[in-house]
């Protein structure tokens, strides 16, 4: 068996806030990690932490990019097991969107669309969440389409949570 990990985050920036309004969630950020140390991890989000746009496929860890400098964030670390065919089809996902990360945008356009329940696929436009579904979508059985899913849903599946409180505090070998 091999393991994956979902880490669910709650800040407080605009584009947090705005994903909050439409999803009425607390979890309001999804990424995933391949290591339990999370030293990295990938998403839709920021491309400069320090600026909401331009935003797209990222990579960061729980102590660097925008975590290094908000520790303070509050996040969920979800473990997945995964057989070894899942697990291989999810490297093939994300070596796709690593390969080409220039190619990709943030779904912004799909916030409010999600928030009327209308699934809309975007070519080479994800949410954080939509993305995670996509990569992980023949390996999770989600009711609705990848562009409809929301950080909480995750936790809809028997994941181990191994950690939650504040990604500055996060320590993989106490987890």
């Amino acid at each position: 068996m091999n393991n994956c990990y979902i880490v669910l985050s709650h800040s407080n920036t605009l584009m947090a806030l705005a994903v909050r309004f439409f999803t009425g969630a607390y979890w309001n950020h999804t990424s995933i990690a391949l290591s339990r140390e999370l030293d990295e991890f990938y998403s839709f989000g920021r491309k400069n932490p320090r600026m909401m746009f331009p935003a797209g496929f990222i990579s960061e860890g729980v102590h660097t990019g925008y975590f290094g400098l908000k520790p303070k964030t509050r996040i969920q670390v979800l473990q997945a097991q995964l057989s070894d065919d899942e697990y291989s089809k999810l490297l093939t996902q994300l070596d796709k969107f690593r390969r080409r990360k220039n190619e990709y945008r943030y779904n912004i356009l799909g916030l409010p669309v999600a928030f009327f329940n209308i699934p809309w696929g975007r070519h080479k436009h994800y949410t954080c969440s939509g993305f995670a579904a996509y990569c992980m979508r023949d390996i999770l059985k989600f009711n609705k389409h990848y562009s409809l899913i929301k950080p909480e849903d995750f936790n809809m599946f028997n994941f181990e949570k191994i950690y939650e409180g504040t990604a500055g505090d996060y320590n993989y070998e106490k987890q």
